[in-house]
């Protein structure tokens, strides 16, 4: 690996992709679902069971996604990788499962829906624009990262209003 100064020094870049691909794909996925679900329903309660369920299930599917792929390729290449398929799942699951409260949260603390709403999409912005700059250190690349999150809103948005 390059000695570029950059955390993708110490680790593995697969593991790395997993990671950002983990906290992308959850950032994306439960900001849209909450949402959603929010601007259909306004009961809290199911709001949070579909943000929970969500997350659980999710995270459990890109693990194991990550694990069998990494697996799949480790059999069809027949060569030695420096990565570990069941490692690289538990990072994609736990990367996933962790970064699903970052847009689950302000539903979980603020006792006003629209204000929760709200929150929960700028903290989600925010976190998927530093995931998006860290790695590069460009501007460009967090603000495209932040972009991706407004067409699952919207798409959440849409449907959430055609209930």
């Amino acid at each position: 690996m390059k000695k570029s100064g950059s955390i993708t020094r110490k680790i593995n870049h697969n593991y790395l992709r997993s990671v950002i691909f983990g906290i992308e794909d959850s950032l994306v996925s439960i900001v849209g679902v909450l949402f959603g679900i929010s601007t259909a329903l306004h009961d809290l309660r199911s709001i949070l069971l579909t943000g929970f369920v969500v997350i659980a299930v999710e995270a459990l599917s890109m693990g194991a996604g990550a694990f069998l792929s990494e697996q799949s390729v480790h059999e069809v290449t027949k060569a030695k990788h420096k990565d570990v398929p069941w490692i690289n799942g538990l990072v994609m699951f736990f990367s996933y499962f962790i970064s699903g409260f970052i847009p689950l949260l302000p539903y979980m603390v603020i006792p006003n829906l629209m204000y929760a709403k709200v929150a929960s999409v700028l903290i989600t912005a925010l976190t998927l624009f530093v995931v998006g700059y860290i790695p590069t250190k460009k501007v460009f690349a967090g603000f495209r990262m932040a972009f991706v999150a407004g067409f699952a809103i919207l798409i959440g948005y849409a449907i959430g209003n055609l209930y």
